[in-house]
């Protein structure tokens, strides 16, 4: 069995987070010949630590775009860092030959295959989470057939993969086509929260009719379709709290729409920077509602409805990627099919028009329940498993 190495170099926000807890509940399955430890980047944040297995914070630090004078000169350093990181990674396996297997959560594509290439030539076996089935985004002047290429390739390199949900699982299998290793149902457990706080009852909170848009802001997860609704939803106000890498879009379409909603009347509170942990909490127990109006580029399973469970706060969602899973088993807010400003609206005032809210607080904590980082260490234990008894079989 050996030693598994969990692969993360994100220093903070959701893939550190995702890792914390994920390996958290790893660790308690720890023994009989089965051990989990964390390689990740040497600032890794304090919030995102835990003395419940080995960290080995070894990997440069990845500075941001605000260090540099110039794009060109963020570019270039970003071209350098990332080979330079897979490097140190290698490196540090040659003095652990007890690792039999790395998870991957992140890798670069245009790496990623020369890198799972020397690391199956060692003898170690490979597992990646495909948190996101398409990227969120391509980076420009990468063509996407050749963006989708290394990542299809890099995929079929493992010896295991992960996704969140059913519908992802058979989403990923079609794109892959015969030629895939296992693909194994990892559920996404609701998030800890560490400092709760005491918000009023959901009732109340319902009657505020605040809306939240929390997390990074990307074209696919649909802010600028929520401002439109917005003009259809008289008496309500919004939260947008987030960081963006598309300034593009953040400067030219959404802030446009933002002074055009407070020109006439409506309160919309812009916070564009990333929400530290110990934030989060008062800010979901400020609000009545989170929204997810992502777009059908959106082929994924949101770590923001895992928040929202976790501090009890309703989701008006699009049925979009692995969404429709988690309103399918659980009637936890409003869906809406139609992707218009029409269609969220409708959602947001069936959601506050719906009397019955304490059913809706009872299907939160039902939901909580049932998505726990125990099952999702469990089903990830299962497919380390599967894998060892394929080598086992191929002897």
């Amino acid at each position: 069995m050996g030693c598994i190495c969990m692969y993360t170099p994100s220093a903070s926000g959701g893939h550190a987070l995702y890792t914390m807890e994920l390996m958290t509940a790893l660790s308690q399955h720890a023994g009989n010949g089965r051990s989990f430890e964390l390689v990740t980047s040497e600032n890794l944040g304090d919030d995102f630590k835990s003395d419940a297995y080995p960290i080995h914070a070894v990997l440069p630090r990845l500075r941001h775009r605000k260090e540099f004078g110039s794009k060109a000169a963020w570019a270039a350093s970003r071209a350098m860092y990332y080979p330079r990181r897979e490097l140190k990674l290698l490196e540090w396996l040659k003095g652990r030959p007890d690792v039999t297997g790395v998870h991957f959560q992140e890798y670069k594509p245009w790496l990623a295959g020369p890198l799972f290439k020397r690391l199956r030539k060692s003898g170690r076996k490979i597992y990646y989470t495909v948190h996101n089935i398409r990227p969120h985004d391509y980076p420009p002047g990468i063509p996407k057939p050749l963006m989708d290429h290394w990542n299809h390739q890099s995929w079929r390199a493992c010896d295991g993969l992960f996704v969140h949900t059913e519908r992802l699982a058979r989403e990923l299998a079609a794109l892959l086509g015969e030629r895939r290793p296992p693909i194994h149902i990892s559920p996404h457990g609701t998030w800890t929260v560490h400092e709760p706080v005491n918000a009023p009852p959901l009732e109340e909170r319902m009657r505020w009719k605040k809306l939240l848009f929390f997390g990074t802001i990307r074209r696919n997860k649909g802010l600028d379709l929520l401002l439109k609704a917005a003009e259809e939803l008289p008496g309500y106000s919004i939260t947008v709290a987030g960081e963006t890498g598309d300034y593009d879009y953040f400067n030219n379409e959404i802030m446009p729409q933002v002074n055009r909603l407070r020109a006439g009347g409506m309160a919309v509170d812009v916070q564009l920077r990333f929400t530290p942990e110990h934030e989060v909490g008062p800010l979901f127990a400020r609000h009545s509602a989170i929204v997810l109006p992502y777009t059908p580029k959106f082929a994924a399973q949101s770590g923001v409805v895992f928040l929202a469970l976790a501090h009890e706060l309703p989701v008006v969602a699009s049925e979009v990627g692995g969404l429709r899973d988690l309103f399918g088993e659980y009637e936890i807010g409003a869906t809406f099919s139609d992707l218009t400003p029409a269609g969220l609206a409708a959602a947001v005032n069936r959601l506050f028009d719906d009397a019955a809210h304490g059913d809706i607080a009872g299907q939160i904590r039902a939901a909580r329940s049932q998505y726990s980082w125990s099952a999702a260490a469990e089903a990830t234990l299962a497919g380390y498993g599967m894998a060892d008894a394929l080598v086992e079989a191929g002897k």
